[in-house]
Protein backbone atom coordinates (compact mmCIF):
# COMPACT_ATOMS: atom_id res chain seq x y z
CA UNK A 1 0.00 0.00 0.00
CA UNK A 2 1.70 3.39 -1.09
CA UNK A 3 2.82 5.85 2.03
CA UNK A 4 0.62 8.60 2.46
CA UNK A 5 2.89 10.34 3.47
CA UNK A 6 5.14 10.28 0.85
CA UNK A 7 2.00 10.54 -0.96
CA UNK A 8 1.50 14.09 0.66
CA UNK A 9 5.13 15.42 1.01
CA UNK A 10 6.92 13.89 -2.21
CA UNK A 11 4.68 13.42 -4.88
CA UNK A 12 6.91 13.95 -7.97
CA UNK A 13 9.06 10.90 -6.47
CA UNK A 14 5.87 8.25 -6.99
CA UNK A 15 5.07 9.65 -10.14
CA UNK A 16 8.66 9.19 -11.14
CA UNK A 17 8.98 5.50 -9.86
CA UNK A 18 5.47 5.13 -11.42
CA UNK A 19 7.38 6.12 -14.60
CA UNK A 20 9.89 4.00 -14.14
CA UNK A 21 7.32 1.00 -13.69
CA UNK A 22 5.47 1.70 -17.24
CA UNK A 23 2.62 2.66 -14.84
CA UNK A 24 0.75 5.69 -16.55
CA UNK A 25 -1.44 6.24 -13.36
CA UNK A 26 -2.89 10.35 -12.57
CA UNK A 27 -2.58 10.93 -8.70
CA UNK A 28 -4.11 13.98 -8.89
CA UNK A 29 -7.49 12.32 -7.89
CA UNK A 30 -5.31 10.44 -4.96
CA UNK A 31 -3.74 13.51 -3.74
CA UNK A 32 -7.09 15.50 -3.47
CA UNK A 33 -8.41 12.93 -1.61
CA UNK A 34 -5.91 13.37 1.08
CA UNK A 35 -5.44 16.45 0.91
CA UNK A 36 -9.70 16.48 1.82
CA UNK A 37 -9.21 14.13 4.53
CA UNK A 38 -6.80 15.51 6.28
CA UNK A 39 -8.57 18.82 5.92
CA UNK A 40 -11.27 16.84 7.49
CA UNK A 41 -9.46 15.57 10.39
CA UNK A 42 -8.28 18.74 11.17
CA UNK A 43 -11.82 20.14 11.08
CA UNK A 44 -13.15 17.58 13.28
CA UNK A 45 -10.52 17.76 16.33
CA UNK A 46 -11.05 21.94 16.17
CA UNK A 47 -15.07 21.04 16.69
CA UNK A 48 -14.38 18.60 19.43
CA UNK A 49 -12.06 21.01 21.07
CA UNK A 50 -15.02 23.93 20.99
CA UNK A 51 -17.68 21.03 21.70
CA UNK A 52 -15.62 20.11 24.77
CA UNK A 53 -15.29 23.78 26.17
CA UNK A 54 -18.71 24.57 25.36
CA UNK A 55 -20.16 21.35 27.22
CA UNK A 56 -17.45 22.20 29.84
CA UNK A 57 -18.77 25.77 30.24
CA UNK A 58 -22.51 24.43 30.41
CA UNK A 59 -21.51 22.02 33.55
CA UNK A 60 -20.03 24.83 35.18
CA UNK A 61 -22.41 27.28 34.38
CA UNK A 62 -25.12 24.69 35.72
CA UNK A 63 -23.67 23.75 38.75
CA UNK A 64 -25.11 27.78 39.80
CA UNK A 65 -27.87 28.12 37.07
CA UNK A 66 -30.81 26.33 36.03
CA UNK A 67 -30.41 26.86 32.58
CA UNK A 68 -30.95 24.62 29.19
CA UNK A 69 -28.37 23.58 27.39
CA UNK A 70 -27.03 25.54 24.87
CA UNK A 71 -28.37 25.26 20.96
CA UNK A 72 -24.96 25.27 19.82
CA UNK A 73 -24.25 22.07 21.33
CA UNK A 74 -26.78 20.31 19.40
CA UNK A 75 -25.34 22.07 16.11
CA UNK A 76 -21.73 20.56 17.24
CA UNK A 77 -22.83 17.64 17.50
CA UNK A 78 -24.60 17.29 14.43
CA UNK A 79 -21.53 18.88 12.27
CA UNK A 80 -19.25 16.48 13.55
CA UNK A 81 -21.42 13.42 12.79
CA UNK A 82 -21.73 14.94 9.22
CA UNK A 83 -17.87 15.60 8.63
CA UNK A 84 -17.32 11.91 10.45
CA UNK A 85 -19.66 10.82 7.75
CA UNK A 86 -17.55 12.45 5.29
CA UNK A 87 -14.52 11.25 6.46
CA UNK A 88 -15.58 7.56 6.00
CA UNK A 89 -16.30 8.37 2.57
CA UNK A 90 -13.07 9.88 1.59
CA UNK A 91 -11.21 7.42 3.30
CA UNK A 92 -13.24 4.42 1.50
CA UNK A 93 -12.66 6.10 -1.74
CA UNK A 94 -8.87 7.05 -1.13
CA UNK A 95 -8.44 3.16 0.21
CA UNK A 96 -10.12 2.01 -3.43
CA UNK A 97 -7.57 4.61 -5.03
CA UNK A 98 -4.53 3.32 -3.33
CA UNK A 99 -4.97 -0.21 -3.61
CA UNK A 100 -4.17 -0.24 -7.64
CA UNK A 101 -0.76 1.79 -6.85
CA UNK A 102 2.03 -0.44 -7.18
CA UNK A 103 4.66 -0.20 -5.04
CA UNK A 104 7.64 1.69 -5.47
CA UNK A 105 11.09 0.28 -6.94
CA UNK A 106 14.15 0.06 -4.64
CA UNK A 107 16.74 3.28 -6.35
CA UNK A 108 19.30 -0.03 -7.12
CA UNK A 109 16.64 -1.70 -9.60
CA UNK A 110 17.57 -1.30 -13.20
CA UNK A 111 15.05 1.25 -15.38
CA UNK A 112 13.40 -0.27 -17.93
CA UNK A 113 11.40 -3.10 -19.63
CA UNK A 114 12.58 -6.89 -19.45
CA UNK A 115 15.24 -6.06 -21.80
CA UNK A 116 16.99 -4.38 -18.72
CA UNK A 117 17.26 -7.32 -16.20
CA UNK A 118 20.80 -7.33 -15.19
CA UNK A 119 22.10 -10.78 -14.32
CA UNK A 120 23.60 -10.97 -11.31
CA UNK A 121 25.67 -14.26 -11.48
CA UNK A 122 25.75 -17.38 -13.00
CA UNK A 123 26.52 -20.18 -11.33
CA UNK A 124 28.10 -24.03 -12.40
CA UNK A 125 28.32 -24.82 -15.83
CA UNK A 126 25.77 -25.65 -18.23
CA UNK A 127 25.48 -29.04 -18.82
CA UNK A 128 27.24 -30.81 -21.48
CA UNK A 129 25.28 -34.38 -22.97
CA UNK A 130 27.15 -36.70 -25.44
CA UNK A 131 24.07 -37.01 -27.10
CA UNK A 132 20.84 -35.21 -28.02
CA UNK A 133 18.92 -34.81 -24.43
CA UNK A 134 15.65 -35.43 -23.54
CA UNK A 135 12.70 -33.40 -22.49
CA UNK A 136 10.75 -33.88 -19.23
CA UNK A 137 8.06 -35.11 -21.04
CA UNK A 138 9.78 -37.70 -22.70
CA UNK A 139 11.77 -38.42 -19.77
CA UNK A 140 8.45 -38.95 -17.44
CA UNK A 141 7.07 -40.96 -20.19
CA UNK A 142 9.63 -43.23 -20.56
CA UNK A 143 10.53 -43.90 -16.60
CA UNK A 144 6.44 -43.79 -15.71
CA UNK A 145 7.01 -40.64 -13.31
CA UNK A 146 3.92 -38.73 -14.49
CA UNK A 147 0.24 -39.14 -16.11
CA UNK A 148 -0.87 -36.12 -18.11
CA UNK A 149 -3.67 -37.43 -19.90
CA UNK A 150 -5.40 -39.28 -17.14
CA UNK A 151 -4.34 -35.87 -15.20
CA UNK A 152 -6.91 -34.34 -17.64
CA UNK A 153 -9.50 -36.69 -17.62
CA UNK A 154 -9.78 -35.87 -14.00
CA UNK A 155 -9.18 -32.16 -13.72
CA UNK A 156 -8.74 -31.04 -17.26
CA UNK A 157 -5.40 -29.66 -19.12
CA UNK A 158 -2.70 -28.20 -17.33
CA UNK A 159 -2.97 -30.30 -13.98
CA UNK A 160 0.07 -32.36 -13.30
CA UNK A 161 -0.13 -35.94 -12.04
CA UNK A 162 2.95 -37.96 -10.49
CA UNK A 163 2.66 -41.73 -10.08
CA UNK A 164 4.84 -44.32 -8.80
CA UNK A 165 9.03 -43.23 -8.32
CA UNK A 166 7.41 -39.73 -9.47
CA UNK A 167 5.30 -38.85 -6.86
CA UNK A 168 7.94 -40.70 -4.40
CA UNK A 169 10.65 -37.97 -5.92
CA UNK A 170 8.38 -35.07 -5.37
CA UNK A 171 7.64 -35.78 -1.67
CA UNK A 172 11.36 -36.41 -1.06
CA UNK A 173 12.40 -33.19 -2.77
CA UNK A 174 9.48 -31.15 -0.79
CA UNK A 175 11.32 -33.14 2.59
CA UNK A 176 14.13 -32.60 1.70
CA UNK A 177 13.92 -28.72 0.90
CA UNK A 178 12.17 -27.96 4.06
CA UNK A 179 15.13 -29.62 6.24
CA UNK A 180 17.54 -27.23 4.79
CA UNK A 181 15.68 -24.19 5.75
CA UNK A 182 14.32 -25.40 9.36
CA UNK A 183 17.30 -27.38 10.59
CA UNK A 184 20.20 -25.70 8.76
CA UNK A 185 18.97 -21.98 7.74
CA UNK A 186 16.74 -21.73 11.08
CA UNK A 187 13.16 -21.07 9.51
CA UNK A 188 10.14 -22.22 11.44
CA UNK A 189 7.72 -24.54 9.66
CA UNK A 190 4.27 -24.11 9.28
CA UNK A 191 1.48 -26.28 7.53
CA UNK A 192 -1.48 -23.39 6.68
CA UNK A 193 -4.67 -23.58 4.94
CA UNK A 194 -4.86 -23.43 1.33
CA UNK A 195 -7.69 -21.40 1.09
CA UNK A 196 -7.98 -18.14 2.83
CA UNK A 197 -10.33 -15.35 2.98
CA UNK A 198 -9.75 -12.38 0.70
CA UNK A 199 -8.64 -9.82 3.52
CA UNK A 200 -5.67 -12.04 2.97
CA UNK A 201 -5.33 -11.68 -0.76
CA UNK A 202 -5.80 -8.12 -0.18
CA UNK A 203 -2.79 -8.13 2.18
CA UNK A 204 -0.06 -9.34 0.01
CA UNK A 205 -1.57 -7.48 -3.15
CA UNK A 206 -3.35 -10.16 -4.72
CA UNK A 207 -6.15 -8.24 -4.71
CA UNK A 208 -8.21 -6.15 -6.43
CA UNK A 209 -5.54 -6.28 -9.44
CA UNK A 210 -5.22 -10.13 -9.94
CA UNK A 211 -8.59 -11.75 -8.78
CA UNK A 212 -9.40 -13.53 -12.24
CA UNK A 213 -6.28 -14.86 -11.94
CA UNK A 214 -7.29 -17.00 -8.37
CA UNK A 215 -9.21 -19.88 -7.82
CA UNK A 216 -12.31 -18.67 -5.80
CA UNK A 217 -15.27 -20.52 -4.20
CA UNK A 218 -18.39 -19.85 -5.61
CA UNK A 219 -20.31 -19.94 -2.50
CA UNK A 220 -17.97 -19.02 -0.49
CA UNK A 221 -15.59 -15.66 -0.28
CA UNK A 222 -12.57 -17.51 -0.26
CA UNK A 223 -9.46 -18.25 -2.45
CA UNK A 224 -7.14 -21.09 -3.40
CA UNK A 225 -3.98 -20.01 -2.74
CA UNK A 226 -1.55 -18.76 -5.41
CA UNK A 227 1.40 -19.57 -2.81
CA UNK A 228 2.12 -19.98 0.48
CA UNK A 229 3.28 -16.33 0.66
CA UNK A 230 -0.24 -15.53 1.28
CA UNK A 231 -1.22 -17.30 4.35
CA UNK A 232 2.31 -17.19 6.10
CA UNK A 233 2.54 -13.27 5.50
CA UNK A 234 -0.79 -12.79 6.84
CA UNK A 235 0.33 -15.21 10.11
CA UNK A 236 1.05 -11.80 11.75
CA UNK A 237 -1.34 -9.03 10.45
CA UNK A 238 -2.63 -6.67 12.65
CA UNK A 239 -0.33 -7.96 15.36
CA UNK A 240 2.64 -6.14 16.46
CA UNK A 241 6.10 -7.21 17.09
CA UNK A 242 8.76 -6.47 19.20
CA UNK A 243 11.79 -5.90 17.56
CA UNK A 244 13.62 -8.05 19.38
CA UNK A 245 12.40 -11.26 18.04
CA UNK A 246 12.74 -9.68 14.49
CA UNK A 247 13.72 -11.16 12.31
CA UNK A 248 10.76 -13.48 12.34
CA UNK A 249 11.42 -16.49 9.37
CA UNK A 250 8.98 -18.89 9.06
CA UNK A 251 8.87 -22.16 5.45
CA UNK A 252 5.98 -23.73 4.48
CA UNK A 253 5.49 -26.18 1.61
CA UNK A 254 1.84 -26.01 -0.09
CA UNK A 255 0.01 -26.76 -3.34
CA UNK A 256 -0.27 -23.48 -5.09
CA UNK A 257 -2.98 -22.99 -7.57
CA UNK A 258 -3.29 -20.40 -10.37
CA UNK A 259 -5.61 -19.40 -13.52
CA UNK A 260 -3.51 -17.73 -14.91
CA UNK A 261 -6.53 -16.24 -17.10
CA UNK A 262 -5.54 -14.75 -21.01
CA UNK A 263 -2.44 -16.52 -20.81
CA UNK A 264 -2.71 -19.43 -23.10
CA UNK A 265 -0.92 -18.23 -25.96
CA UNK A 266 2.45 -18.90 -24.03
CA UNK A 267 1.41 -21.98 -23.07
CA UNK A 268 4.15 -24.90 -22.76
CA UNK A 269 3.21 -28.97 -22.78
CA UNK A 270 4.57 -30.26 -19.56
CA UNK A 271 5.47 -28.59 -16.55
CA UNK A 272 6.39 -25.32 -17.56
CA UNK A 273 2.75 -23.84 -17.21
CA UNK A 274 0.42 -25.61 -14.74
CA UNK A 275 -2.06 -24.60 -13.13
CA UNK A 276 -1.58 -26.42 -9.91
CA UNK A 277 2.14 -27.29 -8.59
CA UNK A 278 4.48 -27.57 -5.19
CA UNK A 279 6.33 -25.06 -3.39
CA UNK A 280 8.17 -24.70 -0.64
CA UNK A 281 8.00 -20.96 0.12
CA UNK A 282 10.36 -18.67 2.60
CA UNK A 283 8.76 -15.97 4.56
CA UNK A 284 10.82 -12.59 6.30
CA UNK A 285 9.47 -10.06 8.59
CA UNK A 286 12.36 -7.48 9.30
CA UNK A 287 13.00 -3.86 10.38
CA UNK A 288 13.50 -1.42 7.53
CA UNK A 289 17.16 -1.00 8.53
CA UNK A 290 18.24 -4.46 8.03
CA UNK A 291 15.42 -5.74 5.22
CA UNK A 292 18.10 -5.58 2.50
CA UNK A 293 20.43 -7.64 4.05
CA UNK A 294 17.85 -10.23 4.57
CA UNK A 295 16.81 -10.25 1.04
CA UNK A 296 20.40 -11.41 0.41
CA UNK A 297 20.68 -13.47 2.60
CA UNK A 298 17.06 -15.18 1.60
CA UNK A 299 18.52 -15.42 -1.62
CA UNK A 300 21.45 -17.39 -0.91
CA UNK A 301 18.76 -19.70 1.12
CA UNK A 302 16.98 -20.70 -1.72
CA UNK A 303 20.10 -20.67 -3.82
CA UNK A 304 21.41 -23.30 -1.56
CA UNK A 305 19.07 -25.96 -3.15
CA UNK A 306 20.02 -25.57 -6.35
CA UNK A 307 23.71 -25.90 -5.84
CA UNK A 308 23.28 -28.84 -4.16
CA UNK A 309 21.09 -30.73 -6.95
CA UNK A 310 24.02 -29.44 -8.94
CA UNK A 311 22.07 -27.37 -11.54
CA UNK A 312 23.36 -24.73 -13.40
CA UNK A 313 21.67 -21.33 -12.92
CA UNK A 314 21.62 -17.91 -12.86
CA UNK A 315 20.61 -15.18 -10.60
CA UNK A 316 18.45 -12.20 -12.23
CA UNK A 317 17.77 -8.82 -11.05
CA UNK A 318 14.37 -8.10 -12.34
CA UNK A 319 13.91 -4.45 -13.64
CA UNK A 320 11.63 -1.48 -12.56
CA UNK A 321 8.92 -2.74 -15.52
CA UNK A 322 9.24 -6.46 -14.66
CA UNK A 323 9.13 -6.17 -11.00
CA UNK A 324 5.19 -7.73 -9.52
CA UNK A 325 2.80 -5.48 -7.92
CA UNK A 326 3.94 -5.28 -4.45
CA UNK A 327 7.73 -5.66 -5.08
CA UNK A 328 10.28 -2.83 -4.15
CA UNK A 329 12.82 -5.46 -5.02
CA UNK A 330 13.10 -8.82 -7.06
CA UNK A 331 15.55 -11.84 -7.66
CA UNK A 332 14.84 -14.35 -10.08
CA UNK A 333 17.07 -17.75 -9.85
CA UNK A 334 16.30 -19.60 -13.35
CA UNK A 335 17.73 -22.76 -13.77
CA UNK A 336 18.91 -24.22 -16.79
CA UNK A 337 16.66 -27.01 -18.72
CA UNK A 338 19.00 -28.74 -21.03
CA UNK A 339 15.89 -30.66 -22.78
CA UNK A 340 13.67 -27.19 -23.44
CA UNK A 341 17.23 -25.48 -24.10
CA UNK A 342 16.54 -22.58 -22.15
CA UNK A 343 16.29 -20.93 -18.68
CA UNK A 344 13.01 -21.23 -16.07
CA UNK A 345 12.10 -19.14 -13.33
CA UNK A 346 12.37 -21.60 -10.36
CA UNK A 347 12.13 -18.82 -7.49
CA UNK A 348 11.39 -15.16 -6.83
CA UNK A 349 12.88 -13.71 -4.12
CA UNK A 350 11.49 -10.15 -3.10
CA UNK A 351 11.45 -7.72 -0.66
CA UNK A 352 7.66 -5.81 -0.53
CA UNK A 353 9.54 -3.00 2.21
CA UNK A 354 6.43 -2.03 3.99
CA UNK A 355 3.86 -2.42 1.27
CA UNK A 356 1.81 -5.43 2.15
CA UNK A 357 2.85 -4.69 5.86
CA UNK A 358 0.61 -1.26 5.10
CA UNK A 359 -1.82 -3.68 4.14
CA UNK A 360 -1.94 -6.13 6.42
CA UNK A 361 -1.29 -3.82 9.65
CA UNK A 362 1.53 -5.69 10.59
CA UNK A 363 3.76 -3.67 12.92
CA UNK A 364 6.97 -3.42 15.34
CA UNK A 365 7.57 -1.90 18.62
CA UNK A 366 10.93 -0.43 18.16
CA UNK A 367 13.23 -1.34 21.59
CA UNK A 368 14.93 1.93 22.50
CA UNK A 369 12.01 4.07 21.37
CA UNK A 370 9.23 2.24 22.01
CA UNK A 371 7.99 3.37 18.99
CA UNK A 372 5.70 1.78 16.72
CA UNK A 373 6.28 1.44 12.76
CA UNK A 374 5.47 -1.12 10.28
CA UNK A 375 7.77 -4.11 9.01
CA UNK A 376 9.68 -5.56 6.12
CA UNK A 377 7.57 -8.49 4.75
CA UNK A 378 10.28 -10.83 1.99
CA UNK A 379 9.40 -13.75 0.56
CA UNK A 380 10.69 -16.74 -1.74
CA UNK A 381 10.48 -20.00 -2.94
CA UNK A 382 12.99 -22.19 -1.96
CA UNK A 383 12.08 -23.48 -3.94
CA UNK A 384 9.03 -24.69 -6.95
CA UNK A 385 8.92 -28.15 -7.48
CA UNK A 386 7.86 -27.93 -10.87
CA UNK A 387 10.17 -26.41 -12.89
CA UNK A 388 13.45 -27.19 -10.82
CA UNK A 389 11.93 -31.44 -11.18
CA UNK A 390 12.07 -30.05 -15.04
CA UNK A 391 15.80 -29.20 -14.43
CA UNK A 392 16.61 -32.05 -12.44
CA UNK A 393 15.47 -34.79 -14.79
CA UNK A 394 16.98 -32.99 -18.24
CA UNK A 395 20.05 -32.25 -16.35
CA UNK A 396 21.03 -35.14 -14.49
CA UNK A 397 19.64 -37.68 -17.32
CA UNK A 398 21.82 -40.54 -18.75
CA UNK A 399 22.00 -41.95 -22.51
CA UNK A 400 20.35 -44.55 -22.02
CA UNK A 401 17.63 -43.02 -20.44
CA UNK A 402 17.90 -43.62 -16.52
CA UNK A 403 17.99 -40.20 -14.66
CA UNK A 404 20.87 -39.95 -11.54
CA UNK A 405 19.37 -38.99 -8.44
CA UNK A 406 21.36 -36.11 -6.95
CA UNK A 407 22.95 -37.02 -3.42
CA UNK A 408 20.73 -35.27 -1.32
CA UNK A 409 17.54 -36.57 -2.14
CA UNK A 410 19.18 -40.44 -1.87
CA UNK A 411 18.69 -40.90 2.19
CA UNK A 412 14.74 -39.79 1.54
CA UNK A 413 14.73 -42.39 -1.34
CA UNK A 414 15.79 -45.44 0.70
CA UNK A 415 19.45 -45.39 -1.06
CA UNK A 416 18.46 -45.19 -4.34
CA UNK A 417 20.46 -43.08 -6.82
CA UNK A 418 18.86 -44.21 -10.37
CA UNK A 419 15.11 -43.82 -11.29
Amino acid sequence: MLDLKLLREQPELIREALKKRGANMLLDGLIRLEQERRQLITAIEERRREQKHASDEFARQKGVNTIAAPANLKTLSEDIKQQERRLQAVEEALGRERAHVPNIPHSSVPVGDAKANQVVRTVGQKPSHAFAPKTHLELADQLGLMDFERAAKIAGSHFPLFTGRGARLERALINWMLDVQTKEHGYTELSPPYLVNRGSMFSTGQLPKFEEDMYRLKDDDLFLIPTAEVPVTNFHRDEILEEAKLPLTYTAYTACFRREAGSYGKETKGLVRVHQFDKVELVKFTTPETSYDELERLVKNAETILQRLELHYRVVCLSTGDLSFAAAKCYDLEAWAPGLNQWLEVSSCSNFEAFQARRANIRYREAKTKKVAHVHTLNGSGVALARTLICLLETHQRADGRVVIPGPLRPYLDGQDLL
